[in-house]
Protein backbone atom coordinates (compact mmCIF):
# COMPACT_ATOMS: atom_id res chain seq x y z
CA UNK A 1 0.00 0.00 0.00
CA UNK A 2 1.47 3.22 -0.60
CA UNK A 3 1.80 6.89 1.57
CA UNK A 4 -1.00 8.01 -0.14
CA UNK A 5 -3.33 5.47 1.53
CA UNK A 6 -2.11 5.91 4.81
CA UNK A 7 -2.50 9.36 4.92
CA UNK A 8 -6.34 8.68 3.38
CA UNK A 9 -6.59 6.58 6.20
CA UNK A 10 -5.38 8.58 9.08
CA UNK A 11 -7.43 11.56 7.66
CA UNK A 12 -11.10 10.00 7.55
CA UNK A 13 -10.56 7.56 10.44
CA UNK A 14 -9.58 10.84 12.74
CA UNK A 15 -12.61 12.47 11.05
CA UNK A 16 -14.82 9.69 12.22
CA UNK A 17 -13.20 9.41 15.91
CA UNK A 18 -13.11 13.30 16.60
CA UNK A 19 -16.18 13.97 18.56
CA UNK A 20 -15.62 10.66 20.35
CA UNK A 21 -11.93 11.57 21.46
CA UNK A 22 -12.93 15.07 22.32
CA UNK A 23 -15.71 13.49 25.00
CA UNK A 24 -13.35 10.93 26.58
CA UNK A 25 -10.53 13.63 26.38
CA UNK A 26 -11.95 16.40 27.78
CA UNK A 27 -14.16 14.06 30.62
CA UNK A 28 -10.79 11.80 31.44
CA UNK A 29 -8.82 15.10 32.07
CA UNK A 30 -11.68 15.69 34.57
CA UNK A 31 -11.87 12.31 35.91
CA UNK A 32 -7.74 12.44 36.49
CA UNK A 33 -9.22 14.30 39.76
CA UNK A 34 -12.58 12.36 40.26
CA UNK A 35 -12.89 12.23 43.95
CA UNK A 36 -11.40 15.07 44.96
CA UNK A 37 -13.84 17.27 42.56
CA UNK A 38 -16.47 15.54 43.99
CA UNK A 39 -15.30 16.31 47.26
CA UNK A 40 -15.28 19.80 46.49
CA UNK A 41 -18.21 19.92 44.97
CA UNK A 42 -20.55 18.21 47.28
CA UNK A 43 -19.08 18.77 50.73
CA UNK A 44 -22.56 19.00 52.32
CA UNK A 45 -22.87 15.29 51.18
CA UNK A 46 -19.40 13.72 51.20
CA UNK A 47 -17.56 15.32 54.64
CA UNK A 48 -18.42 15.97 57.88
CA UNK A 49 -16.80 17.51 60.68
CA UNK A 50 -14.00 15.21 62.69
CA UNK A 51 -15.09 14.60 66.66
CA UNK A 52 -13.33 13.10 69.06
CA UNK A 53 -15.78 10.46 69.75
CA UNK A 54 -16.01 7.32 68.61
CA UNK A 55 -17.74 6.00 65.31
CA UNK A 56 -20.36 3.32 64.80
CA UNK A 57 -19.26 0.40 63.73
CA UNK A 58 -20.03 0.29 60.00
CA UNK A 59 -22.93 -2.46 60.18
CA UNK A 60 -24.46 -0.36 62.43
CA UNK A 61 -24.49 2.30 59.95
CA UNK A 62 -25.44 -0.54 57.30
CA UNK A 63 -28.79 -1.05 59.31
CA UNK A 64 -29.46 2.54 59.98
CA UNK A 65 -29.35 2.93 56.28
CA UNK A 66 -32.01 0.01 55.74
CA UNK A 67 -34.03 1.54 58.18
CA UNK A 68 -34.09 4.74 56.88
CA UNK A 69 -35.22 3.57 53.17
CA UNK A 70 -38.03 0.65 54.09
CA UNK A 71 -37.90 -0.53 50.33
CA UNK A 72 -34.38 -1.15 49.82
CA UNK A 73 -31.66 -3.48 51.20
CA UNK A 74 -28.15 -3.58 51.23
CA UNK A 75 -25.96 -5.96 49.02
CA UNK A 76 -22.63 -4.24 49.44
CA UNK A 77 -21.46 -3.33 52.94
CA UNK A 78 -18.00 -1.07 53.26
CA UNK A 79 -16.20 -2.13 55.89
CA UNK A 80 -13.79 0.85 56.55
CA UNK A 81 -14.97 4.09 57.89
CA UNK A 82 -13.07 7.55 57.22
CA UNK A 83 -12.84 10.02 60.58
CA UNK A 84 -13.61 13.08 58.55
CA UNK A 85 -16.13 11.47 55.50
CA UNK A 86 -19.58 10.27 55.64
CA UNK A 87 -20.44 6.79 55.34
CA UNK A 88 -21.38 5.69 51.80
CA UNK A 89 -24.09 2.96 51.40
CA UNK A 90 -25.06 1.45 48.18
CA UNK A 91 -29.15 0.55 48.04
CA UNK A 92 -30.87 -1.68 45.95
CA UNK A 93 -34.73 -2.48 45.76
CA UNK A 94 -36.26 -5.41 47.50
CA UNK A 95 -38.56 -6.69 44.86
CA UNK A 96 -36.83 -6.38 41.49
CA UNK A 97 -38.49 -4.93 38.48
CA UNK A 98 -38.50 -6.41 34.71
CA UNK A 99 -35.04 -6.69 33.66
CA UNK A 100 -33.64 -3.96 31.43
CA UNK A 101 -33.52 -5.53 27.41
CA UNK A 102 -30.09 -4.65 27.17
CA UNK A 103 -29.23 -3.66 23.29
CA UNK A 104 -25.64 -4.51 23.35
CA UNK A 105 -24.06 -6.44 26.98
CA UNK A 106 -22.37 -4.07 28.85
CA UNK A 107 -18.84 -4.99 29.60
CA UNK A 108 -18.11 -6.85 32.99
CA UNK A 109 -16.58 -3.32 34.65
CA UNK A 110 -19.58 -1.73 33.95
CA UNK A 111 -21.94 -4.44 34.59
CA UNK A 112 -23.89 -2.41 37.16
CA UNK A 113 -25.10 0.14 35.19
CA UNK A 114 -27.59 -1.25 33.52
CA UNK A 115 -30.25 -1.08 36.68
CA UNK A 116 -33.42 0.36 35.40
CA UNK A 117 -33.77 2.24 39.02
CA UNK A 118 -29.99 3.37 38.75
CA UNK A 119 -27.65 2.94 42.25
CA UNK A 120 -28.80 4.53 44.89
CA UNK A 121 -26.36 6.19 47.37
CA UNK A 122 -27.15 7.31 51.09
CA UNK A 123 -24.96 9.08 53.05
CA UNK A 124 -24.58 9.15 56.73
CA UNK A 125 -22.91 10.84 59.73
CA UNK A 126 -20.21 7.93 60.59
CA UNK A 127 -20.55 8.83 64.46
CA UNK A 128 -24.38 9.26 64.74
CA UNK A 129 -25.76 7.45 61.91
CA UNK A 130 -28.02 10.35 61.02
CA UNK A 131 -29.07 10.43 56.89
CA UNK A 132 -27.08 13.39 55.34
CA UNK A 133 -28.18 12.95 51.87
CA UNK A 134 -28.77 10.66 48.60
CA UNK A 135 -27.94 10.42 45.27
CA UNK A 136 -28.73 8.02 42.12
CA UNK A 137 -25.35 8.02 40.18
CA UNK A 138 -26.87 6.57 37.21
CA UNK A 139 -29.24 8.98 36.90
CA UNK A 140 -29.05 12.52 34.56
CA UNK A 141 -27.85 15.65 36.31
CA UNK A 142 -30.25 17.31 38.69
CA UNK A 143 -27.72 19.15 40.60
CA UNK A 144 -23.83 19.77 41.00
CA UNK A 145 -23.75 16.72 43.72
CA UNK A 146 -24.84 14.88 39.75
CA UNK A 147 -21.76 16.41 38.01
CA UNK A 148 -18.76 13.42 37.92
CA UNK A 149 -20.89 10.63 37.88
CA UNK A 150 -22.57 12.13 34.51
CA UNK A 151 -19.10 12.95 33.59
CA UNK A 152 -18.11 9.36 34.36
CA UNK A 153 -20.96 8.02 32.86
CA UNK A 154 -20.05 10.31 29.70
CA UNK A 155 -16.74 8.54 29.69
CA UNK A 156 -17.46 4.96 29.81
CA UNK A 157 -20.82 4.87 27.73
CA UNK A 158 -21.80 8.02 26.71
CA UNK A 159 -23.98 8.43 29.26
CA UNK A 160 -27.00 6.24 27.21
CA UNK A 161 -29.74 5.33 28.82
CA UNK A 162 -29.65 1.45 30.60
CA UNK A 163 -30.58 -0.72 28.05
CA UNK A 164 -28.12 1.08 25.62
CA UNK A 165 -25.41 1.49 28.01
CA UNK A 166 -23.78 -1.69 26.51
CA UNK A 167 -24.29 0.00 22.92
CA UNK A 168 -22.15 3.44 23.70
CA UNK A 169 -19.88 1.77 25.45
CA UNK A 170 -19.29 -0.99 22.40
CA UNK A 171 -18.93 2.44 20.40
CA UNK A 172 -16.60 3.53 22.55
CA UNK A 173 -14.37 0.15 22.39
CA UNK A 174 -14.58 0.26 18.69
CA UNK A 175 -13.25 3.79 18.27
CA UNK A 176 -10.62 2.76 21.09
CA UNK A 177 -9.29 -0.53 18.71
CA UNK A 178 -9.64 2.21 15.62
CA UNK A 179 -7.63 4.48 17.45
CA UNK A 180 -4.71 2.35 18.63
CA UNK A 181 -4.32 1.14 14.75
CA UNK A 182 -4.53 4.48 13.96
CA UNK A 183 -1.49 5.52 16.11
CA UNK A 184 1.19 3.43 14.44
CA UNK A 185 -0.42 4.31 11.40
CA UNK A 186 0.49 8.56 12.54
CA UNK A 187 3.94 7.38 13.67
CA UNK A 188 4.53 5.66 10.80
CA UNK A 189 3.27 9.16 8.27
CA UNK A 190 5.71 11.25 10.36
CA UNK A 191 8.96 9.29 8.81
CA UNK A 192 10.21 10.95 6.45
CA UNK A 193 9.54 9.73 2.65
CA UNK A 194 11.62 7.79 0.63
CA UNK A 195 14.14 9.64 -1.27
CA UNK A 196 13.57 10.67 -5.11
CA UNK A 197 15.38 8.69 -7.83
CA UNK A 198 17.21 11.42 -8.72
CA UNK A 199 18.81 12.10 -5.53
CA UNK A 200 19.73 8.71 -5.90
CA UNK A 201 21.03 8.70 -9.22
CA UNK A 202 23.04 11.92 -7.51
CA UNK A 203 24.03 10.22 -4.99
CA UNK A 204 25.42 7.07 -6.97
CA UNK A 205 27.58 10.16 -9.49
CA UNK A 206 29.41 11.42 -7.06
CA UNK A 207 33.73 10.36 -6.30
CA UNK A 208 34.75 8.30 -3.81
CA UNK A 209 36.23 11.01 -1.87
CA UNK A 210 32.71 12.19 -1.35
CA UNK A 211 31.25 9.13 -0.66
CA UNK A 212 33.70 7.91 1.94
CA UNK A 213 33.23 11.50 3.82
CA UNK A 214 29.18 11.75 3.41
CA UNK A 215 27.16 11.41 6.96
CA UNK A 216 26.08 7.95 7.99
CA UNK A 217 22.18 6.91 6.65
CA UNK A 218 20.77 7.15 10.44
CA UNK A 219 22.39 10.82 10.73
CA UNK A 220 20.84 11.76 7.28
CA UNK A 221 17.68 9.97 8.44
CA UNK A 222 17.62 11.88 11.82
CA UNK A 223 18.15 15.25 9.51
CA UNK A 224 15.14 14.80 7.71
CA UNK A 225 13.23 13.20 10.30
CA UNK A 226 13.60 16.11 13.49
CA UNK A 227 11.45 18.07 11.41
CA UNK A 228 8.35 16.57 12.49
CA UNK A 229 9.60 16.67 16.10
CA UNK A 230 9.77 20.86 16.23
CA UNK A 231 7.24 23.26 16.13
CA UNK A 232 7.96 26.02 13.74
CA UNK A 233 6.35 29.30 16.05
CA UNK A 234 7.22 32.31 13.76
CA UNK A 235 5.08 30.82 10.76
CA UNK A 236 1.46 30.81 9.54
CA UNK A 237 -1.46 29.47 11.61
CA UNK A 238 -2.09 26.21 9.22
CA UNK A 239 1.48 25.89 9.82
CA UNK A 240 1.92 25.74 13.42
CA UNK A 241 -1.07 23.93 13.46
CA UNK A 242 0.37 20.96 11.28
CA UNK A 243 3.44 21.48 13.71
CA UNK A 244 1.54 20.91 16.76
CA UNK A 245 -0.58 17.76 15.24
CA UNK A 246 2.73 15.77 14.30
CA UNK A 247 4.69 16.96 17.12
CA UNK A 248 2.74 16.35 20.19
CA UNK A 249 1.83 13.29 18.34
CA UNK A 250 5.37 12.16 18.60
CA UNK A 251 6.05 13.43 21.87
CA UNK A 252 3.21 11.81 23.64
CA UNK A 253 3.10 8.52 20.92
CA UNK A 254 3.53 5.98 23.87
CA UNK A 255 0.95 7.08 26.55
CA UNK A 256 -1.89 7.74 23.73
CA UNK A 257 -1.06 3.68 22.68
CA UNK A 258 -1.63 3.17 25.83
CA UNK A 259 -4.79 5.20 26.70
CA UNK A 260 -5.99 3.54 23.11
CA UNK A 261 -5.10 -0.01 24.09
CA UNK A 262 -6.44 0.04 27.44
CA UNK A 263 -9.69 1.43 26.33
CA UNK A 264 -9.65 -1.50 24.11
CA UNK A 265 -9.32 -3.81 27.77
CA UNK A 266 -11.72 -2.06 29.45
CA UNK A 267 -14.84 -2.09 26.51
CA UNK A 268 -13.78 -4.36 24.04
CA UNK A 269 -12.28 -7.37 26.09
CA UNK A 270 -13.31 -9.71 23.44
CA UNK A 271 -10.87 -8.58 21.04
CA UNK A 272 -7.84 -7.43 23.57
CA UNK A 273 -7.73 -10.92 24.99
CA UNK A 274 -6.99 -12.61 21.92
CA UNK A 275 -4.72 -10.08 20.41
CA UNK A 276 -2.63 -9.83 23.80
CA UNK A 277 -2.49 -13.86 23.71
CA UNK A 278 -1.36 -14.00 20.10
CA UNK A 279 1.32 -11.19 20.71
CA UNK A 280 2.35 -13.13 23.70
CA UNK A 281 1.55 -16.24 23.84
CA UNK A 282 -1.61 -17.75 25.11
CA UNK A 283 -1.44 -18.53 28.98
CA UNK A 284 -1.85 -21.86 30.26
CA UNK A 285 -6.07 -23.13 29.92
CA UNK A 286 -7.73 -22.43 33.20
CA UNK A 287 -8.25 -25.57 35.70
CA UNK A 288 -12.14 -26.15 35.89
CA UNK A 289 -13.65 -24.67 39.14
CA UNK A 290 -16.52 -25.46 40.83
CA UNK A 291 -20.33 -24.91 39.19
CA UNK A 292 -21.91 -22.15 41.23
CA UNK A 293 -25.51 -23.00 41.46
CA UNK A 294 -28.20 -20.10 40.85
CA UNK A 295 -31.52 -20.28 44.02
CA UNK A 296 -34.81 -20.61 42.52
CA UNK A 297 -35.82 -17.45 44.27
CA UNK A 298 -32.90 -14.92 45.42
CA UNK A 299 -32.07 -15.14 49.17
CA UNK A 300 -33.97 -12.15 51.33
CA UNK A 301 -33.08 -13.21 54.75
CA UNK A 302 -29.87 -15.34 55.35
CA UNK A 303 -29.12 -17.61 58.40
CA UNK A 304 -26.35 -15.47 58.81
CA UNK A 305 -26.90 -11.49 59.63
CA UNK A 306 -24.15 -9.07 58.87
CA UNK A 307 -22.51 -9.34 61.84
CA UNK A 308 -22.21 -12.80 61.76
CA UNK A 309 -21.40 -12.70 58.01
CA UNK A 310 -18.15 -10.55 59.14
CA UNK A 311 -17.06 -12.89 61.16
CA UNK A 312 -17.38 -16.55 59.34
CA UNK A 313 -15.15 -13.77 56.95
CA UNK A 314 -12.24 -12.43 59.93
CA UNK A 315 -12.28 -16.57 60.25
CA UNK A 316 -11.61 -17.78 56.88
CA UNK A 317 -9.36 -14.45 56.11
CA UNK A 318 -6.73 -15.04 58.99
CA UNK A 319 -6.86 -19.12 57.86
CA UNK A 320 -6.04 -17.73 54.16
CA UNK A 321 -3.49 -15.90 55.61
CA UNK A 322 -1.79 -18.38 57.36
CA UNK A 323 -1.71 -20.78 54.42
CA UNK A 324 -0.82 -17.81 51.46
CA UNK A 325 1.81 -15.49 53.40
CA UNK A 326 0.61 -12.20 53.29
CA UNK A 327 -0.55 -9.39 56.39
CA UNK A 328 -3.86 -8.28 56.25
CA UNK A 329 -4.17 -4.24 56.47
CA UNK A 330 -7.92 -3.48 57.08
CA UNK A 331 -11.35 -5.10 55.93
CA UNK A 332 -12.57 -3.40 52.73
CA UNK A 333 -16.08 -4.61 51.71
CA UNK A 334 -18.57 -7.57 52.58
CA UNK A 335 -21.50 -8.57 50.09
CA UNK A 336 -23.60 -10.30 49.10
CA UNK A 337 -24.83 -12.35 46.11
CA UNK A 338 -28.74 -13.27 47.00
CA UNK A 339 -29.33 -15.58 43.35
CA UNK A 340 -26.31 -17.72 44.73
CA UNK A 341 -27.01 -17.38 48.37
CA UNK A 342 -22.88 -16.79 49.36
CA UNK A 343 -21.16 -14.02 50.78
CA UNK A 344 -17.68 -12.30 49.53
CA UNK A 345 -15.54 -10.20 52.21
CA UNK A 346 -12.19 -8.85 51.02
CA UNK A 347 -9.75 -6.90 52.86
CA UNK A 348 -6.63 -4.82 51.68
CA UNK A 349 -3.67 -7.24 52.64
CA UNK A 350 0.52 -6.73 52.16
CA UNK A 351 2.54 -9.45 50.06
CA UNK A 352 6.17 -9.14 49.75
CA UNK A 353 6.08 -5.61 50.44
CA UNK A 354 3.31 -4.65 47.76
CA UNK A 355 -0.38 -3.84 48.06
CA UNK A 356 -3.08 -6.77 47.34
CA UNK A 357 -6.28 -7.46 47.83
CA UNK A 358 -8.00 -11.10 49.34
CA UNK A 359 -11.03 -12.96 49.38
CA UNK A 360 -13.02 -15.06 50.80
CA UNK A 361 -16.69 -16.79 49.63
CA UNK A 362 -18.59 -18.33 52.11
CA UNK A 363 -22.29 -19.63 52.05
CA UNK A 364 -25.08 -17.26 53.32
CA UNK A 365 -26.59 -19.70 55.46
CA UNK A 366 -24.30 -22.11 57.02
CA UNK A 367 -21.02 -20.21 56.34
CA UNK A 368 -19.05 -23.58 54.74
CA UNK A 369 -16.72 -22.62 51.95
CA UNK A 370 -17.37 -23.63 47.92
CA UNK A 371 -15.13 -26.70 46.79
CA UNK A 372 -12.18 -25.32 46.09
CA UNK A 373 -11.02 -25.48 42.74
CA UNK A 374 -7.93 -27.18 41.80
CA UNK A 375 -4.40 -25.79 42.59
CA UNK A 376 -2.41 -24.98 39.66
CA UNK A 377 1.67 -25.38 39.71
CA UNK A 378 3.74 -22.52 40.75
CA UNK A 379 5.18 -22.48 36.89
CA UNK A 380 1.33 -22.14 35.78
CA UNK A 381 0.37 -19.41 38.51
CA UNK A 382 3.80 -17.60 37.29
CA UNK A 383 3.24 -17.91 33.59
CA UNK A 384 -0.49 -16.69 34.34
CA UNK A 385 1.04 -13.77 36.47
CA UNK A 386 3.25 -12.63 33.93
CA UNK A 387 1.14 -12.87 29.88
CA UNK A 388 -2.09 -11.32 31.62
CA UNK A 389 -2.34 -9.60 35.13
CA UNK A 390 0.49 -7.72 34.60
CA UNK A 391 0.75 -6.28 31.31
CA UNK A 392 -3.53 -5.48 31.99
CA UNK A 393 -3.20 -4.23 35.80
CA UNK A 394 -0.59 -1.34 34.84
CA UNK A 395 -2.48 -1.02 31.67
CA UNK A 396 -5.54 -0.18 33.50
CA UNK A 397 -3.26 1.37 36.42
CA UNK A 398 -1.60 3.68 34.48
CA UNK A 399 -5.29 4.78 32.22
CA UNK A 400 -6.91 5.91 35.62
CA UNK A 401 -3.50 7.14 36.99
CA UNK A 402 -3.86 4.73 39.79
CA UNK A 403 -0.08 4.90 40.64
CA UNK A 404 2.32 7.48 41.47
CA UNK A 405 0.36 9.92 43.17
CA UNK A 406 -0.66 13.40 42.47
CA UNK A 407 2.31 13.79 39.35
CA UNK A 408 0.39 11.27 37.46
CA UNK A 409 -2.92 12.79 38.00
CA UNK A 410 -1.60 15.74 37.03
CA UNK A 411 0.04 14.18 33.76
CA UNK A 412 -3.37 12.48 32.95
CA UNK A 413 -5.44 15.38 32.79
CA UNK A 414 -2.59 17.30 30.80
CA UNK A 415 -2.93 14.17 28.09
CA UNK A 416 -6.42 14.92 28.09
CA UNK A 417 -5.87 18.13 26.73
CA UNK A 418 -3.35 17.02 24.64
CA UNK A 419 -5.43 14.22 23.18
CA UNK A 420 -8.74 16.88 23.12
CA UNK A 421 -5.95 19.19 20.86
CA UNK A 422 -5.12 16.28 18.48
CA UNK A 423 -8.30 16.06 16.81
CA UNK A 424 -9.41 19.36 16.68
CA UNK A 425 -6.20 20.70 14.66
CA UNK A 426 -6.41 17.67 12.66
CA UNK A 427 -9.81 18.63 11.15
CA UNK A 428 -8.47 22.22 10.79
CA UNK A 429 -5.83 20.78 8.63
CA UNK A 430 -8.31 18.94 6.68
CA UNK A 431 -10.57 21.93 5.98
CA UNK A 432 -8.16 24.21 4.89
CA UNK A 433 -6.64 21.44 1.95
CA UNK A 434 -9.86 20.95 1.18
CA UNK A 435 -10.82 24.43 0.58
CA UNK A 436 -6.99 24.67 -1.29
CA UNK A 437 -8.39 21.28 -3.07
CA UNK A 438 -11.59 22.57 -3.99
CA UNK A 439 -10.09 25.95 -5.31
CA UNK A 440 -7.16 23.99 -7.14
CA UNK A 441 -10.05 22.28 -8.63
CA UNK A 442 -11.92 25.25 -9.49
CA UNK A 443 -9.31 26.61 -11.10
CA UNK A 444 -8.43 23.83 -13.65
CA UNK A 445 -12.42 23.88 -14.90
CA UNK A 446 -12.52 27.21 -15.13
CA UNK A 447 -9.21 26.84 -17.96
CA UNK A 448 -10.92 23.95 -19.96
CA UNK A 449 -14.30 26.22 -20.10
CA UNK A 450 -13.36 29.85 -20.32
CA UNK A 451 -9.46 29.53 -21.94
CA UNK A 452 -9.63 33.32 -23.12
CA UNK A 453 -10.44 34.91 -20.18
CA UNK A 454 -7.63 33.19 -18.07
CA UNK A 455 -5.66 34.33 -20.94
CA UNK A 456 -6.73 37.43 -20.90
CA UNK A 457 -6.56 37.83 -17.44
CA UNK A 458 -2.90 36.68 -17.19
CA UNK A 459 -1.82 39.33 -19.44
CA UNK A 460 -3.62 41.94 -17.79
CA UNK A 461 -1.48 40.37 -14.97
CA UNK A 462 1.73 40.78 -17.13
CA UNK A 463 0.77 44.08 -17.72
CA UNK A 464 1.30 45.70 -14.47
CA UNK A 465 5.05 44.73 -14.63
CA UNK A 466 6.16 45.72 -18.21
Amino acid sequence: MTRHYWVLFHRYTGLMMTLFLVIVALTGSVLAFKDELDTWLNPDLLCVEERDAPMLDPLVLIGKAEESEPNMRVDEALLHVVPSRSFEVSLAPRFKNTAVKELVTLPVILGAFNKEDGIVMIYLDPYTGKKIGERNITKGVSGRKDIIWFLYRLHMMLALPASYAGLGARILGVVALVWTIDCFVGFYLTLPPRPRKQFLTLQTTKTQHERCNRPSVLRIFWQRWKVAWKIKWPASFFRVNFDLHRAFGLWTWAMLFIFAWSSVLFNLDEVYYPVMNTLFGAPPPELPAPAMPTRVTPLENPNLGWMEARSRGRVLLDIKANKDGFTIKYETILLIDRDTGRYTMCADTLVRAEDAQACVEFDADTGKTPPEAPQATPEVKEAETRLSDTISSWLSMLHMAKIFGLPMKIFVCVMGLVITMLPVTGVYIWWKKRGAAKAKRHKITSRKLFPERIANENSASDSQFL
